[in-house]
């Protein structure tokens, strides 16, 4: 019998498909938080009314706050991805501001 040293995992490659796949873990939680408050046709629509000019003041804030925190989400899920925080505890993730599943919901 003869060993196959090519397909030899060293404790690199487990370090860093460990890394992988906490990062990979990290992006969709992500994007499944995301898209709990707004799926996409609702991005999509919110996004033409906002372009169209069809949204009310209290609505166009409500947007900002939107896009500020989809930045600070995108921005975070690398951090926990190296922290090694619990990507379940809603405590690790930035707040949904005030009015935001609102204005989700009006579309």
């Amino acid at each position: 019998m003869t060993i196959d040293y090519t397909k030899l995992v060293t404790p690199t490659a487990k370090t860093e498909g460990r890394r992988l796949r906490r990062r990979e873990a990290a992006r969709m939680e992500c994007r499944r938080r995301i898209m709990a408050v707004a799926n996409e046709t609702t991005q999509i629509n919110v996004t033409a009314a906002a372009s169209a000019g069809l949204l009310t003041a209290d609505q166009m804030t409500a947007w900002r706050a939107a896009l500020g925190w989809v930045a600070a989400m995108r921005a975070n899920w690398r951090t926990l991805a190296q922290s090694g925080a619990d990507l379940s505890d809603d405590a690790n993730w930035p707040a949904l501001p005030a009015g935001v599943a609102e204005l989700a919901a009006a579309f």
